[in-house]
This record gives structure tokens, sequence and C-alpha cells, in this order.
């Protein structure tokens, strides 16, 4: 099983997803066996020049076929909601990049899932939703669903699936639509398999 998200190089390979500019270069040479993920994490957005990454980002894109969008997305958790305006904007590059290039847009949603379903559901009705996995899901069931209808995935790690509320979280999620991840910390990726695979498990064994 490879890792949906994580910032660090591991044997099992995995989307490994930049988080600010200066750490594309070390996300493309990871490749293989990475998947290597081009974005500007949203802790970063504030102190990240606009048009220079609108282009960067196409130029990677176009030099690594099969390289993914991300980290993006918004944080609305309180260090970080005053940037919110400069995240929305890369959102947007990310967003943007992602649907012409067709690839997916790996992203975080801290405080902000309810507002990053509006984002995406404008650009639906725009037609110009790519493919999104949302990292570290911790929503409620009823965002879960809306998320699903936009034909995203989501990812979880050990610290979302050792909640108390995991099996309320994730029981309605298909299995083919939720993955294990690392993100920061690679020693748990074994962990946070073994903890979905026995959520799985429990959840068939409840039908």
């Amino acid at each position: 099983m490879m890792d949906y998200h994580t910032h660090h190089v591991g044997s099992q390979g995995g989307y490994l997803c930049a988080v600010c500019r200066e750490d594309w270069d070390r996300v493309a040479a990871a490749c293989p066996p990475m998947i290597p993920c081009f974005g500007v994490h949203p802790w970063h957005a504030k102190d990240a020049p606009v048009a220079q990454t609108a282009y960067d980002l196409d130029e990677y894109l176009s030099r690594y076929p099969k390289a993914q969008v991300g980290e993006s997305g918004l944080d609305a958790t309180a260090r970080y909601r005053e940037s919110l305006g400069a995240q929305e904007v890369l959102l947007q590059v990310h967003l943007g990049a992602a649907f012409r290039h067709e690839r997916m847009a790996h992203l975080h949603g801290a405080g902000a899932w309810g507002l990053l379903l509006e984002r995406l559901r404008n650009r639906e009705k725009k037609g110009t939703l790519p493919r999104v996995l949302l990292h570290a899901w911790n929503g409620a069931h009823e965002l879960a669903r809306d998320f699903l209808a936009l034909g995203a995935i989501f990812s979880v790690g050990v610290r979302e699936l050792s909640h108390p509320k995991a099996s309320e979280r994730y029981a309605r999620i298909p299995a083919d639509r939720l993955y294990a991840e690392s993100d920061d910390q690679p020693e748990n990726f074994p962990k946070a398999v073994a903890l979905l695979c026995s959520l799985r498990r429990d959840i068939g064994a409840g039908k």
C-alpha cells in the first residue's frame, strides 16, 4: 500500500508533497519511487508571489507528466486565519493548474472544510474542478458525503484513525476512496495502514 500523503521519501512509495516553492526540486528528485506533488502549503501562502508561483507550477507540471499538485488548500485555524485571503488566491492557482494539466490536487483543510467545499462547488458549476484528495480528513459524515459527490478521495493518518470518533467519521466512506497517509511522520505509516485495515474489518463485521 502506498502512502497517499507524505513529506518524506519512503520505500513504499507514494505522493510526496511540497510545502513551499523551495521544496520543489527536492520533491522532483525523489521521482521515482515517489510521485512528486508541487505546491505551496497554505501556511506559506502569505509569502508566495502569486504570478511566479502560477508560472512555475505550469512549468513543473509540464516537465513532470506524472506529477500532481500539492500541498495546497485552506487553513482557518487561529494561527493562520489572517492569511485566508492569500490562501484563497493560491488555492485557485493550484486548482486551475490541476484542472488544465489533468492532475489531482492534494488539499489541506484544517478549520476550513466547509469553506473549501464551497470553493470546490463553485468550480464544479463552472466545469473547472480537478480531481481532489483531502488530506488528514477529520470532518463530519455530512461533509464527507458532499465531498464524495464531487469525486473526492480522502487520506488519513494515525492521528485521525486514533480519534474516538474514527468509526463514525469513516464508516460510510467507500474503501476505494479512503487511504492511509503518514504526513510528516514516516515512521507512523505502517501503524496507519494497520489502523485503517482494522477499521475496515470492524465496519465490515458490523454490517
